[in-house]
């Protein structure tokens, strides 16, 4: 069992640069250290080099995991534009949730009223993609791709690239001392 604050203290003795990040990585680990190892797994496994992950390697998931999020709220707005104007008007929608599922309609007018941020009943361009910017935030949160950057405190030769067994290395580590 890891003890409270021990990964806190044992990450801030391990040569971090702020406290911020150990913080971060320290709450998250108290809270569900299996968790984080799926994490850094996956995006070890995923974005990682030769070398293992660096800053550039998560900085590539984070920005593809909130593209992908984007393009999707996107593509959905995008896909009742019956007109091709770029634009979504009310009638529009209503052509296109007459041949949803109940389940779609109420999401597809869920989305596209919050995405009609002047109230006009038609969605613009910047609208869409300030609906496609709000997705992707919730896709992948700043709190989330805080925890992602601060994975790299975990790397124990310090070299700036991020293996799994130095992962493991550092949970085995706190839990012999929790």
């Amino acid at each position: 069992m890891i003890r409270p604050g021990m990964v806190a203290l044992m990450l801030c003795g391990a040569g971090a640069a702020h406290a911020d990040g150990a913080e971060v990585l320290a709450d998250a680990l108290d809270r569900n250290p299996d968790r984080v190892l799926t994490l850094a797994q996956d995006v070890i496994a995923g974005f990682g080099g030769a070398e293992g992950l660096t800053a550039e390697g998560i900085a590539d998931y984070i920005a593809l995991e909130r593209a992908a999020a984007r393009a999707s709220a996107m593509r959905k707005l995008i896909a009742t534009d019956l007109d091709n104007d770029g634009m979504v008007s009310r009638d529009e929608l209503g052509v296109a949730t007459r041949a949803a599922s109940a389940d779609q309609r109420g999401r597809m007018l869920r989305q596209f009223t919050a995405a009609d941020l002047d109230g006009s009943g038609q969605l613009d361009a910047a609208e869409i993609r300030a609906e496609g910017q709000v997705a992707a935030l919730k896709a992948l949160t700043e709190a989330e791709a805080d925890l992602l950057g601060a994975l790299l405190r975990l790397d124990g030769d310090g070299n700036g690239a991020l293996r799994l067994d130095e992962v493991e290395t550092a949970l085995l580590r706190l839990k012999d001392d929790g």
